[in-house]
């Protein structure tokens, strides 16, 4: 019986933090901090949190759009344009902004 409500906390725990994340996203457009183009990156990201998936499986399900990021040089005139590519620069600016779930 204790193994079932278990199982049940699951979805609970997973809308959860898919709220806190929601929330901390419209924290952050609140005050303009999120560039219009990476608001899908993190529509998607939220839905990984709903679902409850790791980094490794998010990655795995967007391998074909985060090749294309990685393949990307980084924009010129934004935080860490020193970063190796896009993919890594919008990681480092979310993560800057506390929208980066995984660590």
């Amino acid at each position: 019986m204790s193994n079932q409500f278990a199982d049940e906390q699951k979805p609970q725990r997973r809308i959860g933090n898919a709220a806190a994340y929601s929330a901390r996203i419209q924290e952050v457009m609140r005050y303009d901090k999120l560039r219009s183009s990476e608001y899908p990156f993190v529509m998607n990201i939220l839905n990984a949190v709903l679902h409850g998936y790791t980094e490794d499986r998010w990655k795995e399900e967007q391998k074909r759009s985060l090749n294309a990021l990685v393949e990307r040089a980084p924009e010129k005139g934004l935080p860490y344009e020193d970063a190796a590519n896009r993919y890594e620069q919008i990681v480092s600016g979310l993560k800057d902004l506390t929208l980066w779930p995984w660590e």
